[in-house]
């Protein structure tokens, strides 16, 4: 069987990325599929990513190079506009051309505010297509967009509350949940921790994940003299980075917190993990995330609020799960507290939660699942 595998993106470390290719990595290897292609809107950066989608099944596709000629643009802009279309005519013709090689199934990932699936979705059984949505917008969607997705053959969201959100403004019962998969599972359960760093924070540079909690975090415990360090690091944002920058200077944090701004490659994350004792999560809104469980398999203790799935995924350890910035603070200071044996003794107990409950392997299992059900 033939799957094509398309994403928006595929030029930064991102949990899209990351998840798109180990996804299709994890696919090619269970044998239910000879040939996967990956299709991206724009050129792959493939220096990244190497490691993580090596299979030989596996090659890569974009758009011809042509479809980014000025009038080549004009053109096609004239036809939408001619015919009324709500979507772009030149890519609709390349999804029939690219139906004709006998696919058997579609695994598009998107967010639910993109588009740019729409023009396959045109071309190819809607009944043999699965869509995962990695982030999705609270949003009212339009009713030609909805009859769309309804006709698919199932919608993938990584939380129970998205699929009740999108179950209910879709009118569907096509929507299910299916958790993330991560890169580097077998270093991340086999790494042990240093605890060279009190907390750590690995994400994107962004506004949303308010790394200043984290901060304001450290600089109250250490003010109640609990000595605490933090090391954040990622890509991202370069004038939220230097305000955060800004911002530990005027705290005179710079002994304490550690910023770092440079991606880390998936296959290197557990190198992350083993410095940390504890992981935090300040995100005003997220879709997993995945960084919480490369935590969990790496068994470091997460600090989260309640966003995206970590209250699912820690339902057994639901105390590490907070909504108030105090609360995470008296949670934080009660953590730095732990005795060797009880510190080693919740991080065993987090790691078997993910080794029982979110690893890859039963996840790529229901996946292949979804793909076959009739």
């Amino acid at each position: 069987m033939k799957l094509l595998i398309t994403t928006p993106y595929l030029t930064v470390v991102g949990g899209t990325e990351i998840e798109t290719l180990t996804t299709a990595q994890a696919l090619a290897n269970s044998g239910k599929f000879k040939k996967i292609e990956i299709f991206c809107p724009y050129k792959p950066n493939h220096e990244n990513y190497l490691d993580l989608a090596s299979n030989p099944k596996i090659k890569f596709s974009t758009y011809p190079a042509f479809f980014k000629n000025e009038n080549v643009r004009k053109i096609n802009r004239i036809f939408r506009i001619t015919f009324n279309l709500k979507t772009s005519f030149l890519e609709n013709t390349y999804w029939f051309i690219k139906r004709l090689r006998g696919f058997d199934y579609a695994y598009i990932f998107a967010t639910t505010s993109q588009k740019y699936y729409l023009p396959l979705l045109n071309n190819f059984k809607r009944k043999n297509c699965l869509l995962k949505f990695t982030l999705v917008y609270e949003e009212e969607s339009p009713e030609w967009k909805k009859k769309y997705l309804r006709t698919l053959k199932r919608i993938i969201v990584s939380n129970i509350h998205h699929m009740e959100f999108l179950t209910t403004t879709f009118q569907s019962n096509n929507v299910v949940v299916q958790d993330l998969t991560i890169a580097n599972e077998k270093a991340l359960l086999q790494s042990k921790t240093t605890r060279n760093f009190t907390f750590g924070i690995l994400c994107r540079f962004s506004k949303e994940k308010r790394i200043e909690q984290a901060i304001r975090l450290v600089e109250k415990l250490n003010l109640n003299g609990k000595n605490a360090t933090l090391i954040i690091q990622g890509d991202g944002d370069e004038k939220y980075f230097e305000e955060l920058k800004e911002m530990i200077k005027s705290l005179h944090l710079n002994q304490s917190i550690t910023l770092v701004k440079r991606n880390i490659p998936p296959a290197q994350t557990h190198l992350f993990y083993q410095n940390i004792s504890f992981f935090l999560i300040t995100s005003e809104f997220e879709t997993g995330p995945l960084t919480g469980l490369e935590a969990m398999a790496a068994g470091v203790p997460v600090i989260s609020y309640n966003v995206g799935a970590m209250k699912t995924r820690f339902k057994d350890h639901d105390f590490l799960i907070v909504n108030k910035f105090e609360e995470m603070y008296k949670m934080a200071s009660q953590l730095i507290d732990l005795k060797k044996i009880e510190y080693q003794t919740l991080s065993n107990s987090i790691r078997q939660t993910y080794i029982s409950q979110c690893s890859n392997t039963p996840k790529v299992e229901k996946l292949e699942t979804l793909f076959f059900q009739k």
